[in-house]
């Protein structure tokens, strides 16, 4: 390679890799064939949650790929920069894993918890945990949008599914913690999706006995926190 062609051919290198990381980051146009949740627009309380949403001085959409806070759209992937562009300085310095590995920063009034890469300072982990043990009476907002559902704090997940086409076992999985949408169209990068509410389950027996039965889905759950992470063995 002849030295005077090589400050031209860095340039096209690293165009193509701002192309490719832009598209493999956010761009959701080629997302495989699955299936997309469906709002429930004509639930009675779809459109006064959906008003009341856009009044709200803290505003989380969480999509299945982009995610927006008050119409600023990042994604799995970004950098340690944009995070902090779009949230501002975190409450506290950065917090390293032990293996030193990722590092999380917190925004503790908006519930927010972010990983990143280490190495490449890259988000890898989006958690909002809107309630706690505690409830939820220091939240600075009252809804989110979850696949452009309206999610009031104050609802179980089976009055939140109402409000759109989810159904248990049809596209709404579950395991003993969690539940999860089932066959999604996939993000250009692995991404799971974490919807935190506890399932319920029948009682067998009782006393010392006592053991877990069979999942019931008429009972569920206040949805304390929705996690969204990379899928790092993909």
């Amino acid at each position: 390679m002849k030295l005077r062609h090589l400050p031209k051919k860095l340039s096209i290198i690293t165009l193509l890799l701002s192309l490719v990381s832009c598209g493999f980051l956010g761009n959701d146009s080629k997302a495989q064939e699955g299936y997309v949740v469906q709002p429930n627009y004509d639930h009675p309380k779809f459109k006064e949650l959906d008003a009341a949403f856009a009044k709200q001085e803290h505003r989380f959409e969480i999509d299945r790929c982009e995610f927006t806070y008050n119409d600023q759209t990042f994604f799995i992937g970004d950098s340690y920069d944009k995070i902090i562009e779009i949230f501002g300085e975190p409450d506290e310095e950065p917090i390293y894993t032990f293996d030193k590995k990722s590092y999380s920063i917190e925004y503790k009034k908006l519930k927010l918890l972010f990983f990143f890469f280490a190495n490449r300072s890259n988000l890898k982990t989006y958690s909002i945990s809107i309630s706690n043990y505690k409830g939820h009476k220091n939240t600075p907002y009252k809804i989110i949008k979850f696949r452009k559902v309206p999610y009031h704090l104050d609802m179980t997940l089976n009055e939140f599914i109402n409000l759109s086409d989810l159904q248990h076992g049809e596209n709404l999985d579950h395991d003993t913690s969690a539940f999860y949408i089932m066959n999604e169209p996939k993000c250009l990068i692995p991404i799971d999706t974490e919807i935190g509410s506890t399932p319920g389950f029948e009682s067998i027996g009782g006393g010392h006995m006592t053991m877990r039965g069979d999942f019931d889905p008429t009972t569920t759950k206040p949805i304390y926190s929705f996690v969204i992470s990379l899928k790092e063995n993909d």
